[in-house]
Parts: C-alpha cells; sequence; structure tokens
C-alpha cells in the first residue's frame, strides 16, 4: 500500500460488494490540498457509492483505508468524516421542502442566535450567507417553493457556512446541474478561493467543459475501477471520453431534425408568478430550446404549458385546440413532461421502475388482464433504447442512480407516445454516453413528428440540439436565436444581457 499525502485526502484499496454486483473494486483516490480533483464516470460507474461511503452512508467492504492530511479516519462513519474536516454537498441536497430556507441554511450546525431566535436576526443572517452566490430570495419561504437552481445554491451555501476546518476537503456532486452560467460562475470563483485557503475539493460532474476549467486533476471511474487518473493539463475531452466510455464515442450531438410546418403548440401571452406575456410557436419535428438566468421565468414555462403551475394570463392551442392546462388534461392532449426535480416532481421512488414507466399510460392488458410480466415486457425495450443501467423493469426506481432515474423517467413519455414532450434540464447527472443516447432518441421523436420544447442551462447543449433557442429575461422572450446566430456564447451573452431604458 502506498502512503498517503501529507496533505489532503487519500483513499487505499476501497471495494464495495453487494448482493450480485460489486459497485467499487479496490480504488485507490488522491486528492492534492489547495486543489480540485474531478472525479467521472458514467452513471452507476462507482462515484455515487464512493461518495457514500465516504460520507458514512455506506460501509466499505474490509481493507479500505482513509487519510485526511495524514491523518487517518474512520470509513463508513459520518461522524468521523465530519470530525476529520470532510463536507458535502450530494447529488439530492439533503433538503427538508417543508422547512424554510433558514432553517435549512441551520440545518446540521446552528442558528446564529445562542440564548435566544430573533427571527429578524436569522433572516439577515441567511442573506448575507446566500449575498455571494448572488441569490436574492424569501429566506422565509419553503425550500420546496424554490427553483432547482435557488435550491442547489442553499445547500452548497450551507456546506460553506461558516467555512472549513484548515486544509479539510470539501465534496461536491453535481453542483451546478441545475445552475445558470451566471451562478456557475460565482460558484466556481467560491470553489477557487476555498483552494487558496488548502482546502481540498473533490468535485463530481458530467460536464467536461468544467473539468478543464476548473479542475487540475481528474479520475474516471468504470464499472467500479478507477480506470485512469492524470492531471487535467495532459490530457484531452477526446481522451477523457473515450476513457468514460471505454471506447471513442462518435460526434455526441446528432444533427437536429428539420422542423415542420404544423403548429404543435401556439403560446399567447403567457404569464405566471415569473413569465410575463409570452407568445411563440412550436411546430411539430421541431426541438425548440430555452434559455434564461433564475427568475427569467425559464423555470417556469413548461409547468405553466403542462398545469402544474397556474396560468395567470394567455391562451395555450394544442395542434388548433384551446388547451386549458392541468396534468390530466395535457396526458390526454399528447403532453408529456419532465421536471428538473425528478425525485420529487416525477416518480414514485418505492415503487419499481416498471411501474414509474407505465404511470401516465398502462396499454391494453393482454387477453383481458394486465399482469407484471406483460407490462415488464412492454417496458423493458425502452429501458435498453435509453440505456438505463440496469434495464430490470423491477429495480426498485429509488435504487437507480440519478441518470438513470432521468432515462427512465424520459422513457415513460416516449413510450406513452406523447406528440409533445416538455422537457426541463433532460440530461442533468447523466454521463456522456447516456446523453447520447437521449439525445437519439429526442431526434428520433422529432423526426417522427413530435414536438419537444427543453430548458437547459447547459448553452453548448441548447446550441448544437436545437433548431430555435427562446432567451427569456425578466420574465419576457428577449431574443430568439437561430441558425447562424445561434451559438453558445449567443445563448449566454442574450441571458446575462441587460435591457436598456427607454
Amino acid at each position: 500500500m502506498t502512503a498517503p499525502l501529507r496533505a489532503g485526502l487519500s483513499i487505499r484499496n476501497m471495494s464495495k460488494t453487494y448482493p450480485a454486483q460489486v459497485a467499487l473494486r479496490r480504488v485507490d483516490l488522491d486528492v492534492a490540498a489547495g486543489q480540485v480533483h474531478a472525479l467521472l464516470g458514467q452513471n452507476g460507474s462507482g462515484k455515487s457509492t464512493l461518495i457514500k461511503a465516504l460520507a458514512g452512508y455506506h460501509r466499505p467492504d474490509p481493507g479500505a483505508a482513509a487519510w485526511l492530511n495524514g491523518e487517518q479516519f474512520e470509513l463508513g462513519s459520518s461522524v468521523a468524516a465530519h470530525a476529520a474536516g470532510v463536507r458535502f454537498v450530494h447529488q439530492d441536497l439533503g433538503l427538508v421542502g417543508e422547512l424554510d430556507v433558514i432553517d435549512n441554511l441551520a440545518l446540521g450546525g446552528s442558528f446564529e442566535g445562542r440564548r435566544w431566535l430573533s427571527n429578524r436576526r436569522e433572516a439577515a443572517a441567511a442573506r448575507r450567507v446566500l449575498e455571494p452566490y448572488g441569490l436574492d430570495i424569501d429566506v422565509r419561504m419553503p425550500v420546496r417553493d424554490c427553483s432547482p437552481a435557488q435550491r442547489a445554491i442553499v445547500a452548497i451555501a450551507r456546506a460553506l457556512r461558516g467555512g472549513l476546518p484548515g486544509e479539510g476537503l470539501l465534496v461536491l456532486d453535481e453542483p451546478t446541474a441545475t445552475l445558470p452560467e451566471r451562478e456557475v460562475r460565482l460558484l466556481f470563483s467560491a470553489i477557487r478561493s476555498i483552494c487558496a485557503q488548502g482546502t481540498a475539493v473533490l468535485y463530481v460532474t458530467h460536464r467536461l467543459g468544467e473539468v478543464f476549467e476548473l479542475a487540475e486533476t481528474v479520475t474516471v471511474l468504470r464499472d467500479g475501477v478507477a480506470v485512469a487518473s492524470m492531471p487535467v493539463a495532459e490530457t484531452t475531452p477526446d481522451e477523457v471520453v473515450t476513457h468514460i466510455a471505454g471506447r471513442a464515442l462518435d460526434q455526441l450531438y446528432p444533427p437536429a431534425p428539420p422542423p415542420r410546418a404544423e403548429i404543435a403548440v401556439e403560446v399567447i401571452d403567457l404569464g405566471g408568478q415569473e413569465l410575463n406575456g409570452v407568445s411563440f410557436s412550436l411546430h411539430s419535428g421541431e426541438i425548440l430550446g430555452v434559455a434564461g438566468i433564475t427568475g427569467s421565468g425559464r423555470d417556469e414555462l413548461n409547468p405553466l404549458l403542462f398545469g402544474s403551475a397556474a396560468v395567470r394570463t394567455g391562451r395555450v392551442r394544442v395542434r388548433g385546440h384551446e388547451h386549458r392546462p392541468s396534468p390530466a388534461a395535457s396526458i390526454r392532449a399528447g403532453l408529456g413532461y419532465l421536471p428538473a426535480d425528478r425525485r420529487t416532481l416525477s416518480a414514485i421512488p418505492a415503487h419499481s421502475v416498471r411501474e414509474n414507466v407505465t404511470l401516465p399510460a398502462l396499454g391494453a392488458p393482454a387477453l383481458g388482464w394486465l399482469g407484471n410480466r406483460h407490462q415488464a415486457a412492454d417496458v423493458q425495450p425502452w429501458l435498453r433504447r435509453l440505456q438505463v443501467q440496469p434495464a430490470d423493469p423491477e429495480r426498485p426506481f429509488a435504487t437507480l442512480s440519478g441518470g438513470n432515474q432521468q432515462k427512465s423517467v424520459l422513457a415513460r413519455w416516449l413510450r406513452a407516445g406523447s406528440s409533445v414532450l416538455l422537457l426541463d434540464e433532460p440530461t442533468q447527472g447523466v454521463d456522456v454516453g447516456g446523453k447520447r443516447a437521449i439525445y437519439d432518441a429526442l431526434g428520433a421523436a422529432a423526426r417522427g413528428g413530435a414536438a419537444v420544447l427543453m430548458t437547459s442551462t447547459d448553452a453548448e447543449e441548447l446550441a448544437e440540439v436545437c433548431d430555435r433557442v427562446l432567451v427569456l429575461r425578466g420574465g419576457r422572450l428577449a431574443a430568439v436565436l437561430v441558425g447562424a446566430a445561434l451559438s453558445a456564447d449567443a445563448i449566454v451573452a442574450e441571458s446575462l444581457r441587460e435591457e436598456v431604458p427607454a
């Protein structure tokens, strides 16, 4: 066994075995103090298992050992990890939706007051914690009422509140999955500041651009094994993708299919809490993107169209017919909705993958009755098409990795034959191979006549996948980018551009 790092995190011989599955196999990992170390791999590669073992949620197999700054601490113990100076922002954020922002920031720590609590003082303290991240919200509102991006920032701010022990470790699991470009920049600035104080950062992401912008070192897991670990300056994105997939991948983004003349959805002066008088048309066979920073109305558009948020003004027509949005009416009209918050809004975690995929439409039963075997046979081809791992219809939905949960929910609406797909962050938490499977499935649906409306915080994804991109600012439609004007840089610039007063 090689000696552990004197400054930073060292893991040696970490394995984790479940019945009929080896999730990790003798993984060694070194994260140097004062550096960002990126951890990559496909969904199901072992990243989440490694992090949960480090956090004390899982106990690794005997023989594993870990050190922080030369001091060994017990793996499989959350108390030992915290005492050693390890802090986490997990992919599911660990927030309590019923509690307000103030209480969530204090979870795992303490309030500002010691002898007595002052609502005014606690609110002011919470606003100070959020201020470096550019998040100006009502800190007394329940976290469940925050947007996904706002919830992510609350979790990050909580982990960093009060600072970390000198030369500790901060583990960030997909921290930018729902963050727009402006907030990503603020987060990166905070991470660099933390590293400058000697803290090691283990950064889990599927966004290769972030790795090459932020990290000094990258490690790739595949099938539970650390297959590569190298300085970022000595590798390339193509080489990293090859390590992740185990083979060279074709071009990630397939060409967008040409839209048709037929209008699938017509939106007229739509308004809600954030949106104000937005109008546009979505054509059959079109993949239409929507961009904008937090508060622009981007996160509200699809919930308004599907009926999970209240429409205050305006009208919606679906294939020429007036549509009064509600979830039941939308499903009948052929609309399928994939929310960004897949855990609480997209699925029943305790049920099987089969039950979740067949939720909106069971289909005609065989021989006059509906059995689990019939459902499983119907669902499994869709799981394979979307590369859900494992493609087991009877597996509990909650046991899938985040990216595989995302692909399972998309399989639901593709199986249901939805003619309009409303997608919020469709590739959030999905690895590069899984992204291509999703893009191919969306392209096939569009070529078959389906209309796709997708919101994303990934400007490159929107520029490469979509026919057109709508940019929202201040609740209004600020720009429509198409053709030569459509690029990732143009999306970011239009999203951040300030309106000039008349």
